[in-house]
């Protein structure tokens, strides 16, 4: 036996089987992704009659579902506000069907990458003079914002100041992660902090090499089995094993003078799945 054939076991099994049918069937790379959100609950702003430093506290216990929801679904998306949830768009999950592979695809798992792909900062409602819906929403969380000067958000979440992405690395080494099939056969990952990059980003923004091609690679591959068959219902799940506590600086939003203390910050992550989805050939290919 070729000793490379360990190495691609599961693509290579799949592929006899669609041989074996007799049945036409074409190959794709596309990645599957998904994004969850992780919550720092900020406490104890200090000190009292005159805060300037609080404490953003990523929870022990914390769980998340990432393919466990399609595109226009509702997914978590700002748990404690006024929209804990919000309509999954293509720039959340390329997923059909939360669970599911898109049409009737089998997809091998090959590699995976994991990125950053948002931070979100909720204040109180009314904490912004700002007129606009949209600043008014960024204020309470529903918005992404981008904030290398501090102005609005404290700057260990955003400023380039930093030499890192602090609220990231709180969660890379915390973060377990598992596949789930069927909602009974669980494969443990290891931890966030093994899944690289994967993306776009600058090297102060990145976990690890920001190369597309930069993946935590495995090259048995696991299988996630179209609609009707084992191993169909599938999710990644990420739980936080243990607390964490980031100290933060308060800012005066809107140019002000007030020193504001947020509610919650909200860090976006997107996981991807890499590999090859094999299909049957319809007639709208």
């Amino acid at each position: 036996m070729d000793p490379n054939s360990l190495w691609m076991r599961a693509r290579n099994e799949l592929l006899a089987a669609y041989d074996a049918s007799g049945q036409p069937y074409y190959a794709t790379t596309r990645p599957y992704k998904s994004t969850q959100v992780f919550t720092f609950t900020v406490v104890s702003p200090l000190p009292v009659g005159a805060v300037t430093m609080a404490y953003a506290k990523l929870l022990k216990g914390q769980r998340v579902l990432w393919f466990d929801y399609g595109v226009g679904d509702a997914m978590p998306w700002a748990p404690g506000t006024v929209n804990p949830t919000k309509i999954a768009t293509d720039a959340d999950t390329n997923l059909s069907r939360g669970r599911q592979t898109n049409g009737v695809e089998d997809f091998v798992i090959e590699a995976m990458s994991a990125t950053h792909k948002a931070t979100r900062v909720a204040y109180a409602s009314g904490t912004t003079v700002s007129t606009d819906v949209d600043v008014q929403n960024m204020f309470i969380g529903n918005l992404a914002t981008m904030d290398p000067a501090a102005l609005f958000a404290p700057p260990q979440v955003q400023s380039p100041f930093n030499l890192e992405d602090s609220l990231l690395d709180a969660i890379r080494g915390n973060c377990s992660i598992q596949f789930l099939w069927d909602s009974k056969s669980v494969l443990p990952i290891g931890t966030l902090d093994e899944i690289p990059e994967g993306g776009a980003k600058s090297f102060l923004r990145a976990s690890g090499d920001p190369r597309t091609d930069n993946r935590y690679k495995v090259p048995e591959g696991y299988t996630w089995r179209k609609q009707g068959i084992k191993d169909c219902d599938f999710v990644v799940i990420g739980e936080i094993e243990d607390t964490v506590i980031v100290p933060i600086s308060l800012v005066a939003t809107d140019g002000g003078a007030t020193i504001e203390v947020p509610q919650s910050i909200f860090v976006d992550l997107t996981f991807r799945l890499h590999g090859i989805a094999i299909d049957g050939v319809g007639r709208n290919v």
